[in-house]
């Protein structure tokens, strides 16, 4: 992956700048501690050194001062979240600030900001419940994603094209999503659901709130624990693929700028994501590489999706709950076996392979399964497979 891939539009709160410059200073805390006739001292750790943040940054155009004093009053409010455009989304407090304007550089202004990282004042550590703290940001970027499309979305005062276009692909994303979700096909309330809102996709296309709401409903039925169908480790992984199918859904034609179709289409993605996201901390995995292959899979989704973002509440909530994922995956990985090679002299049965490797044959269907094994018999010799490592 490019560095360019991780790069971020610099932000602090709500304000948006340039940054040309930055540097990060950090490091440990050291209590020295010197004895009587002893030449080297001991160091003892106390811990790391808050993390301090100075950017140079810069706003320029023809309406600078506006977005000057926008940043100015972010920066005033103390703490807030910061967009880096290296280091992603950091809780900070902003301790001082110099803005810069010269004649030589008119329409423009430059700041020096000194940011260091906040938390929230916290007693003894506790174990975070990492699934509970996914399934939290998965619901509070659903939340988002719903505001944020009634903001945008309207079929009031467009062409009639426009409108019977719109109407047809929220039609569309209606089927596709029925299409997408076997796992949860059969369950009652999900086909009353379904049916619902297919009786009544005009009405539902010229209002935006129920709209979201519909589809939020349908999409997200069974990817919560709480629901009647809900999703568990034996089908998280399977609903997960459902979700995958959305991640495409577009409308067949786009014929205005800012077209609704086309707002409808990326809700429809947004949400298929945030599911997806929400799913991984159900499953269970049987090494840490199978872990990071799905979570990589969405996340490579996610950074194009956050392209057509423009809603600042949701591109906080996205990567909130982005970062989330990322600590369960790691969290829960750490105790997981790692992939590695093997190298077999002679073609050997599934179940013998097992038992060489892990004493008992409780892995033989890993193996055949994860190595495409035609017929559990036999697995070729002097050839490499793929199989777990337990470290």
């Amino acid at each position: 992956m490019a560095w360019s891939d991780n790069y971020r539009q610099a932000k602090f709160r709500n304000a948006s700048f340039v940054v040309p410059r930055h540097d990060l200073s950090g490091g440990s805390r050291g209590a020295v501690h010197e004895f009587p006739k002893k030449d080297i001292p001991y160091v003892e750790n106390m811990g790391k050194r808050v993390k301090q943040f100075s950017i140079e940054a810069f706003i320029i155009g023809d309406d600078y001062m506006i977005d000057r004093d926008a940043l100015i009053t972010e920066l005033d409010k103390g703490s807030g979240k910061l967009v880096h455009p290296y280091y992603g989304t950091i809780d900070v407090f902003c301790q001082n600030y110099i803005a810069r304007e010269t004649d030589t550089e008119n329409g423009m202004v430059r700041f020096t900001i000194q940011f260091v990282q906040s938390g929230a004042l916290s007693f003894p550590n506790t174990v975070i419940d990492t699934v509970k703290d996914v399934s939290v940001k998965k619901t509070a970027a659903i939340s988002a994603s719903k505001s944020a499309f009634v903001k945008v979305y309207s079929l009031f005062q467009v062409p009639f094209s426009v409108s019977q276009n719109a109407i047809n692909t929220v039609d569309m994303g209606i089927s596709a999503i029925e299409t997408a979700k076997k796992s949860v096909s059969t369950a009652s309330e999900y086909k009353r659901k379904l049916d619902t809102s297919k009786g009544k996709v005009i009405q539902l296309a010229y209002d935006a709130l129920d709209l979201c709401q519909e589809i939020a409903d349908i999409m997200t039925f069974g990817t919560n624990e709480e629901d009647s169908s809900s999703a568990s480790a034996d089908n998280a992984l399977t609903q997960y693929k459902e979700m995958s199918d959305l991640w495409e859904f577009v409308p067949e034609d786009i014929l205005v700028e800012d077209d609704p179709s086309m707002v409808f289409a990326v809700f429809v993605q947004v949400n298929a994501v945030i599911n997806a996201m929400g799913l991984i901390s159900l499953m269970e995995f049987k090494s840490l590489d199978d872990a990071i292959a799905v979570r990589d899979q969405v996340f490579a989704k996610l950074e194009q999706l956050i392209l057509e973002v423009t809603d600042d509440e949701l591109y906080v909530k996205l990567y909130d709950l982005q970062t989330s994922v990322s600590h369960d995956v790691d969290t829960r990985g750490a105790d997981l076996a790692r992939l590695g090679e093997y190298t077999l002299n002679n073609s050997l049965p599934a179940f013998v392979v097992s038992h060489d490797l892990y004493g008992n044959i409780d892995f033989e269907q890993d193996i055949i399964d994860r190595n495409k094994i035609e017929h559990p018999l036999f697995v070729p010799g002097c050839q490499t497979i793929e199989v777990l490592i337990n470290e």
